[in-house]
């Protein structure tokens, strides 16, 4: 289920059941009861949308062949990744991915010229492995770097969509680095 549409399921299921006070003083027991269930039914759901997310099994995901113009990450990812990049990237990399005094861009030209023609799978292998120098891997668990590969394309001009890109060899090997059509 998408995200976007479960929130806006959840909104309408809650202001469907929060009756306004005036109106519940006229309800039976039974009804008040109901309503009550419905309205913790409801709150619970919206309360497991927003803990965070578990490990995806790869059924669960888009393993389509794709490329980074396809819209194959979320807004929200790409601003988590945004507050670990500022943290523990931009200082090297600069504040646009377009380099810095301790190091290269990695936002255009140069985005293209070292990872065209490779998968996201690739580039995000190789932030994990050998980011940041000296203590690669440090900055977080798998998805953390997922995060930050997002928002590195969206510093790339790719834009965000619907699909969640997750930490899956098979969809992040299926989605490609190409220039912009």
């Amino acid at each position: 289920m998408k995200a976007n549409s479960f929130y806006l399921a959840a909104a309408l299921a809650l202001s469907a059941i929060a009756l306004p006070a005036y109106a519940q003083h006229s309800m039976t027991p039974e009804q008040k009861a109901e309503a009550a269930a419905k309205k913790a039914e409801a709150e619970a759901a919206a309360a497991a949308a927003a803990a965070p997310a578990e490990p995806v099994a790869s059924g669960d995901v888009d393993t389509s062949e794709r490329t980074i113009w396809d819209g194959v990450f979320t807004a929200a990812q790409a601003e988590a990744g945004k507050a670990l990049y500022t943290t523990n990237c931009q200082t090297c990399h600069g504040a646009t991915g377009r380099g810095g005094p301790g190091g290269p861009a990695i936002t255009g030209a140069f985005f293209n010229k070292n990872w065209v023609d490779s998968s996201v799978l690739d580039f995000y292998t190789f932030a994990h492995t050998q980011m940041p120098p000296g203590k690669a891997g440090t900055i977080g668990n798998e998805q953390d770097y997922v995060n930050i590969v997002a928002y590195v394309l969206e510093m790339h001009g790719a834009d965000p969509g619907a699909s969640e890109m997750v930490y899956n060899e098979d969809q992040l090997g299926n989605i490609f680095i190409v220039k912009k059509p």
